[in-house]
């Protein structure tokens, strides 16, 4: 980031007379604006004449006149989808550089569709002799209303087949307020010094892009308050939801306009009770229906079965159970079956550890809450 950029950042924070309050909107608004790459990945948005095609994606950015890039290659390999391009190396006008807006249509580049309610890793390569990278991007082409709501708390990095092993000591703190996503990353400098980042920005679906900074130079937790912090452009977070407990995180460096590096991390959230897993969700809690009926409480024990699968929860009074199903290889429930009399009255798709979210027998939307304690 330029010396301007930084210097007018850090001037807007401290000038804001509501720091604390404000921080939010003032950093993630210039943060925006200076990482933007020179490439932008989009979802192009449907026209008439693509009513009965499948999603395509835009590309835009801008290039020397007389050497704009063309798409060389597509391939889509499940969600991954990677572009390739190619442009003149002589002759090219860097003074006057121009705009440019390319279609990728994966159906008649790689024969292969993008298909609706998928969330597609998407990276852009240079083939000017070695390929490099341009620019990374998520795109959800699923209906915003599929999207699980994050819950608010501590996320901590976890291994994955997906992202690897874990990165010990590493993870975020995640806000939802009002539709926007406030997220805290803390980790490790390159020298192994303790940092932390911070960003907000309004989630796309179950996707979101967080432009982060980091915060550096304030007072120590002991002085006097007084000065406030300067403010440092930083990597930016690309956040793939998958439940309301449960993302898949790409933490991304740009240098000169252009995304040159992406790690996979898998963040996720679980109580600090120890015990079996389906311990977890013992406690009140009152399932809350969309359609105007009445909200109905339910006190779980602790689980009375649980295999490496499943766990089985029982409220004796109502007659009422919780039976779970575990993801694959995790400790987090990715589907969970509310019974009355051994009739079950509400599936759950969206499980958290203070809130479910599914369907009624009816079809109605229900939701299952924590009740605090």
């Amino acid at each position: 980031m330029s010396p301007s950029r930084t210097t007018k950042l850090a001037a807007r924070i401290a000038g804001s007379a509501l720091v604390c309050a404000l921080l939010l909107a003032c950093v993630s608004a210039q943060a925006a604006d200076d990482a933007t790459p020179e490439l932008r990945i989009l979802l192009a948005t449907p026209t008439a004449t693509m009513v009965q095609r499948s999603p395509q994606i835009n590309l835009l950015g801008t290039a020397p006149a007389r050497c704009m890039p063309t798409i060389e290659r597509v391939t889509l390999d499940g969600t991954d989808l990677s572009v390739e391009l190619k442009s003149p190396t002589t002759g090219c006008d860097s003074q006057h550089p121009l705009p440019f807006n390319l279609r990728v249509d994966p159906t008649a580049s790689a024969g292969v569709p993008i298909l609706p309610g998928q969330i597609y890793h998407v990276r852009v390569y240079a083939m000017n002799g070695a390929a490099s990278l341009l620019a990374f991007h998520l795109i959800d082409t699923g209906a915003p209303a599929s999207a699980p709501t994050p819950e608010n708390g501590f996320w901590w990095s976890e291994a994955s087949a997906a992202s690897g092993p874990m990165s010990a000591g590493s993870g975020a703190s995640i806000e939802l307020q009002d539709g926007q996503l406030a997220v805290g990353l803390f980790g490790f400098a390159e020298s192994g010094a303790p940092t932390w980042y911070f960003g907000s920005t309004r989630p796309t679906g179950r996707v979101a892009t967080v432009s982060l900074v980091q915060l550096a130079n304030g007072d120590p937790m002991f002085a006097p308050t007084g000065s406030l912090p300067s403010a440092q452009a930083g990597p930016r977070l690309e956040l793939e939801f998958l439940s309301p407990t449960h993302a898949r995180a790409y933490l991304v460096r740009s240098e000169g306009g252009r995304d040159v590096q992406v790690r996979a991390l898998t963040l996720a959230r679980s109580r600090f009770a120890t015990g079996p897993t389906g311990s977890a969700w013992s406690g009140q809690w009152v399932l809350v229906p969309d359609d105007n009926g009445a909200p109905r409480i339910f006190e779980f024990t602790e689980p009375s079965s649980q295999d490496a699968e499943t766990f089985h929860l029982g409220d004796t009074d109502n007659n009422a159970s919780l039976d779970c199903r575990l993801a694959i290889g995790t400790r987090h429930p990715e589907v969970c079956t509310l019974s009355v009399a051994a009739t079950p009255i509400a599936d759950f798709d969206q499980v958290g550890l203070d809130r479910l979210s599914g369907h009624g027998s009816n079809g109605a939307r229900v939701r299952l809450l924590r009740v605090p304690r």
